[in-house]
């Protein structure tokens, strides 16, 4: 066998290697943050700890976490409503939907859509917090706290199959019915991904801004590898020191439909 004739083979199967290296599914990250714009942080998470659960931390004022994923805030007054982006609302749950209806009520939430029991699938119903963010709220008992995201696009299978193979996760149907993926890793807590069909705008600049991952492993080898799947890093690794004094490192990447996000590499908890 001639040493070109060898070489050539060699080229073929490294570039097959290389490209079954890119195709294959990420290992599973743990789903991080949702970031919401609000007129004024400290009102936000007061109203988020009161009406939907949430923990305060102390990594940074007015921040909360549900389970291990944390809510945050940034000063924008004049955020769009995150209706119609491509992250369109975000859902909690609840184990007695009925009684947490009637105290959205008493407390005077807008209530978007009434209580309705959807048959094999659970109680649901959509109210709004006061600066524009869609809320989906639901009893099942299977997770409780921040249940889901739920995303928007042309073709909801395409944005699965690239969660899937940019942050891993597992492809499911919630209920036996919804198309989803599901993000779950030990230590961390749980949360389900929706997409529902339709036309997107941008997240960045509506009430649910940014959406983020954490970073299991060093930020910058995490960040390469989501470039080599051609991934647009909108925003090279950096760090920032929380008021805490912990450092942490960040970057942005484009999602599907204009969602943002942002990866997270954080001291280990």
């Amino acid at each position: 066998m001639s040493s070109i004739f060898r070489s050539s083979i060699l080229t073929v199967l490294l570039v097959a290697a290389s490209a079954a290296v890119a195709g294959a599914q990420a290992p599973t990250l743990p789903f991080d943050h949702i970031h919401l714009n609000v007129p004024a942080p400290a009102d936000a998470a007061a109203w988020y700890e009161t009406h939907m659960g949430g923990t305060r931390i102390t990594e940074a004022p007015d921040r909360l976490v549900f389970g291990s994923t944390r809510l945050a805030f940034t000063a924008k007054a004049d955020a769009a409503p995150s209706q119609g982006s491509a992250v369109d609302h975000i859902g909690f749950s609840f184990p007695d939907l009925d009684a947490k209806m009637k105290a959205f009520e008493a407390a005077g939430i807008k209530i978007v859509s009434p209580i309705r029991d959807v048959a094999g699938l659970f109680k649901l119903a959509f109210i709004e917090d006061p600066w524009g963010t869609r809320i989906e709220v639901v009893q099942d008992d299977e997770l409780l706290g921040l249940h889901h995201i739920h995303m928007r696009g042309p073709n909801p299978d395409e944005v699965l199959t690239w969660l899937v193979d940019k942050f891993g996760g597992s492809r499911q149907k919630l209920k036996g019915r919804n198309e989803a993926v599901r993000y779950d890793v030990e230590g961390f807590s749980s949360v389900w991904f929706l997409v529902q069909a339709g036309e997107a705008t941008p997240t960045q600049g509506r009430a649910i801004d940014h959406i983020g991952w954490r970073s299991t492993g060093p930020l910058a080898a995490t960040i390469d590898g989501l470039r080599s799947k051609q991934v647009t890093v909108a925003a090279e690794p950096q760090g920032l020191t929380m008021p805490n004094g912990a450092l942490v490192n960040y970057a942005y990447v484009d999602g599907p439909n204009g969602t943002r996000i942002e990866m997270v590499e954080r001291p280990k908890e």
